[in-house]
């Protein structure tokens, strides 16, 4: 199952409804659907097949019919989860790792969370208690939201199936727009929706009729202060590693993988490689755009070191080129709905690209290499704030007569010097990890009461995540708060939306928890060793990996989206942030982004950052707000070839 959803109601629940919602979210359920209906819950789900592929699409239940469950992703122990309940003497009539989850329940009740690994967005009816048991898997991988309706408390695995009930209203949640604007996304419990939340990672609800109770049930816990040896910490990565790739090619239907030529996705094909008894396909994708005199692009850097990669290590490997005569305006809008909630992520682009490629070649299930760099510190920002900290243990007379005026002599010693004065952990996160910095909001924003408080509205969601990690480093700390934040609400979004609009799982063996606990043990001087980015993961894997990967430069997952901004996408700027358009929507100041628009495509100021979220926000307000944008037909892989 791949698309869920429900309406709880004591005084009665509306099956056309739910109708409605699964044909909403039939993209995520191409295979079929099945809904249960009953007084108090109607609820159901679509399938798309990939365990047990002949089983029926919808709920499932126990023996009795007292327990139910409507399940989106995989569980990866289940065959062991199986075993153990059959032992106990529970009675199974599919060969799903759904049907673990209802026995599951039967068993161990609401613990029954401690057991899974896996990525899940899932409902359980308890009929006999008439409770509903929602949860969201740790790492966030899968969405689930809800919302309530006068007496009617609904569920879904994306907003837009909501909508489907007439009394879910379509209104900006103006309070969250500094969150948005800062981060490039909305953390949970909130939407940009007014009244619709969601669902945090690591979180269960439990709902019936007299109560509603929400719970964290596991985040991840980070303490280096009684680190592992490096040794010891390149076995552990190693072996954990290992099987948390084995654990996801548990499929009844072809596994491939995202392939970007960066170490972690390379990793994660060289381990399928070793562990599948054929070649494993495998897709990235390739930019046509700002070619050189030797006919290639300072873009494609990812798509050479993919084909390197799957050269090496023998896999079928497939390209999907995104060129300029690419139809990006008229795509891009259809990109941002499949998105539900704005997130300002250029990279949704190529990542449907390749989703589609995969489903027009017959593999449903792609494995990806997301989280690598959070764990085990593989952006510039890490080493850069570790940098920031030796130099602030330097006294500060020294540094004011010794140290600046050597480094006010290069431009990053002049960054370096001006970092230092800033004191507010929550300030020192966002330097490395804002879209618009809180200081630009009262130009940017109307509402002066949001701009003027964005600080403080982000410090609640962003001070605690720093302040709870056991480390001496504040960079562990920023990749902390980016693990429990980014790659939930920004990162897995982008992959589960544009995967599931084409049909397709998306698996993640990185955000296995019981990596990332281990991760979170392994101190920073492992990571950062020898002046080198994720050492020890890169020693790890280093065997599988080929040797120009090992040594490559970091390179964003990013597609050309500044000059696209300037070119292919120039008509969607001029029509979503003309001054008219943006006055009509009445969130931004007109001649703010006007200045923003003209810096930009100048090349007087890069304003990238600042444009995108701006950008995909009104076309976004288009799309679900004020209705003046209306999609022609539903988006398919066919749409982008």
């Amino acid at each position: 199952m791949c698309g869920i959803f429900g309406q709880y109601n004591p005084h009665g629940t509306d099956r056309a409804l739910i109708e409605r919602m699964a044909i909403c979210l039939a993209h995520r359920g191409p295979d079929g659907y099945g809904i249960y209906s009953s007084t108090p819950l109607t609820f159901g789900a679509g399938r798309l097949a990939i365990i047990d592929v002949p089983a029926a699409a919808g709920p499932i239940f126990n023996e009795d019919r007292q327990v139910g469950v409507v399940f989106n992703g995989e569980i990866y122990n289940y065959r062991a989860l199986r075993e153990e309940l059959q032992k106990l003497g529970h009675y199974f009539t599919t060969a799903t790792d759904t049907e673990v989850l209802v026995h599951g329940y039967e068993q161990w009740g609401v613990d029954v969370l401690d057991r899974l690994r896996g990525m899940f967005a899932f409902g359980i009816w308890d009929a006999a208690n008439e409770r509903l048991f929602l949860a969201r898997d740790r790492l966030g991988e899968k969405p689930l939201y809800y919302t309530r309706a006068g007496d009617d408390f609904l569920f879904a695995s994306e907003i837009k199936a909501l909508f489907e009930h007439p009394g879910v209203k379509r209104e900006v949640n103006a309070d969250v727009l500094p969150y948005y604007l800062a981060l490039g996304y909305v953390p949970p419990p909130q939407t940009m929706f007014a009244g619709i939340e969601k669902l945090a990672p690591g979180e269960r609800l439990i709902l019936d009729r007299h109560n509603c109770t929400q719970e964290r049930y596991w985040q991840a816990q980070m303490d280096t202060t009684a680190p592992l040896s490096y040794a010891e910490s390149v076995r552990r990565v190693r072996d954990a590693v290992t099987e948390a790739v084995e654990t996801r090619l548990v499929s009844d239907v072809p596994v491939g993988a995202f392939l970007s030529g960066g170490l972690d996705s390379t990793a994660v094909v060289a381990l399928m490689k070793q562990i599948m008894k054929h070649p494993p396909q495998t897709f990235t994708v390739g930019f046509d755009f700002d070619v050189d005199s030797k006919g290639d692009s300072k873009f494609n850097v990812d798509a050479r070191f993919a084909a390197l990669a799957a050269e090496r290590l023998g896999t079928e490997h497939h390209v999907i080129t995104i060129n300029q005569t690419t139809h990006l305006s008229e795509l891009l809008p259809h990109l941002i709905y499949a998105l539900d909630e704005p997130v300002a992520q250029p990279s949704i682009i190529q990542t449907a690209y390749v989703a589609a490629l995969a489903r027009r070649n017959g593999v449903p299930v792609l494995l990806s290499g997301d989280a690598g760099d959070e764990l085990f510190a593989g952006y510039t920002s890490y080493r850069a704030d570790r940098v920031l900290e030796r130099y602030l243990r330097v006294p500060k007379l020294l540094r004011q007569t010794v140290l600046n005026p050597i480094l006010e002599r290069i431009p990053q010693g002049q960054s370096l010097a001006a970092k230092s004065h800033i004191t507010d952990p929550v300030d020192r996160y966002l330097t490395w990890m804002r879209l618009i910095g809180p200081d630009r909001l009262p130009g940017l924003m109307i509402d002066q009461r949001l701009a003027s408080g964005a600080h403080q509205t982000i410090s609640r969601v962003v001070r605690p995540l720093l302040d709870a990690p056991c480390t001496n480093h504040f960079a562990d700390r920023v990749a902390f708060a980016s693990l429990n934040l980014w790659i939930a609400e920004d990162s897995n979004m982008r992959v589960d939306k544009m995967s599931m609009a084409m049909s397709i799982e998306a698996r993640a063996p990185l955000e296995d928890h019981k990596l990332v606990e281990l991760a979170m043990r392994i101190p920073l001087e492992h990571k950062l060793r020898q002046g080198d980015f994720k050492r020890v993961f890169k020693d790890a894997v280093a065997d599988w990996v080929p040797a120009e990967i090992l040594r490559r430069p970091k390179w964003g997952f990013v597609p050309p989206t500044s000059d696209w901004l300037r070119t292919v996408l120039k008509p969607l700027v001029e029509t979503y942030l003309s001054p008219e358009n943006v006055e009509a929507v009445g969130w931004f100041k007109p001649e703010a982004i006007t200045g923003l628009i003209d810096d930009h495509m100048t090349k007087r100021n890069y304003e990238l950052w600042s444009l995108w979220p701006l950008l995909v926000f009104h076309i976004w307000h288009a799309l679900y707000i004020d209705g003046s944008l209306k999609l022609d037909h539903k988006l398919t892989p066919l749409d982008l070839f």
